[in-house]
């Protein structure tokens, strides 16, 4: 497949708006380490959340893995926990945290949310429970929360 001049102009376009956005407000790139991703969660609902203490992570936790799970450890003097769940979804969506920017007044997490639809089957889609959770630095700040949809994926 051969470039266009059209589609590259488009892309330089959005490239160098990004970059004014990005150059009008300070911000910073915050590192982040996976705790758990996966499709099978117990949380059945479409679920973004920020966890400060043991007590709501140990919370999450068993309603996400049940009484048997036993959570990752997390220093919360020093960490929080973000976690973001897509509630029940065709068996091949995925999720997952693409960047997490501090600005001056907030934190923003840039997740995916990418479907693979499977070509029309006559057998019912198996469903999932897509989830990732994270361990950033601990921050007072407000955590916002943006999706970045991608077009589904058409394959076998």
């Amino acid at each position: 497949m051969r470039n266009t001049g059209r589609t590259g102009a488009l892309a330089l376009a959005a490239a160098m708006a990004f970059t004014v956005a990005a150059s009008a407000q300070p911000s910073s790139a915050v590192e982040f380490v996976v705790l758990a991703w996966g499709t099978d969660s117990g949380v059945r609902t479409p679920t973004q959340v920020v966890i400060r203490d043991a007590g709501a992570w140990r919370a999450l936790w068993t309603r996400h893995a049940g009484a048997q799970g036993i959570p990752p450890a997390v220093d919360f003097d020093r960490e929080m926990v973000i976690a973001i769940f897509a509630g029940i979804q065709p068996m091949a969506t995925r999720l997952a945290i693409s960047r997490i920017v501090r600005e001056p007044d907030r934190l923003v997490v840039y997740y995916m949310l990418r479907e693979m639809r499977p070509l029309p089957q006559p057998e019912e889609v198996p469903t999932a429970r897509p989830f990732v959770m994270v361990r950033v630095a601990r921050s007072p700040l407000r955590v916002d929360f943006v999706v970045l949809r991608t077009p589904p994926i058409v394959g076998p």
